[in-house]
């Protein structure tokens, strides 16, 4: 999935970007291994669904008006308003598509626990997982399916996740990916 965001050079720095907001704009930067910072920005209103759609795993085409080529980079932070939540400022991370990145994927429990299913234990979910890939190569999540879940004591680690090829684990390989915490309901049956 190709996600292009049209950018324009920023020469409004510092506390004047204020002004900026005001109008609607957002200010962002973009950094990398090769390449200096490049303070731009772009519409606030059209960065919203943009920003929804790329998250941190997903490559972005950035368009900077001047630059004969787009760069290819990955949302690296953003800041929020601390009330209103809004973002007011973007870092990209420029990256080469030659050069492996470390990045964290989120995982996705697909599938039921059957224990889940009749209320008699609920999901205790891990963290994400860190791989190592280049660019091109890295999924935007990993599916676990949790329907093998079906007794209290089994669990998912990270060794029994399946990474699609050119995908290397940092993880711990005993690092928890989920497992079953039994409920009242569930601690009350086994009890009978």
């Amino acid at each position: 999935m190709s996600i292009d965001i049209k950018l324009t050079k920023r020469t409004v720095l510092g506390k004047k970007v204020a002004q900026l907001r005001k109008q609607g704009v957002l200010p962002a930067t973009v950094y990398g291994k090769h390449l200096a910072p490049i303070a731009v920005q772009t519409e606030m209103r059209s960065f919203a669904p943009l920003m929804r759609q790329a998250g941190r795993t997903n490559l972005v085409n950035l368009h900077i008006e001047g630059e004969a080529e787009p760069i290819q980079a990955f949302v690296h932070s953003y800041q929020r308003h601390p009330v209103s939540r809004a973002i007011i400022h973007v870092d990209f991370h420029a990256v080469s598509m030659s050069e492996t990145v470390d990045v964290e994927l989120r995982v996705h429990l697909v599938g039921v626990s059957p224990l889940v299913h009749r209320g008699d234990a609920m999901y205790n979910q891990g963290g994400n997982i860190k791989v190592r890939a280049l660019p091109g190569n890295i999924p935007t999540h990993v599916e676990v399916d949790v329907s093998v879940l079906d007794s209290a004591e089994k669990s998912i680690v990270v060794r029994d996740i399946t990474l699609p090829a050119g995908v290397t684990l940092l993880s711990h390989e005993d690092d928890l990916v989920v497992n079953l915490v039994t409920t009242r309901r569930g601690a009350t049956s086994e009890g009978a």
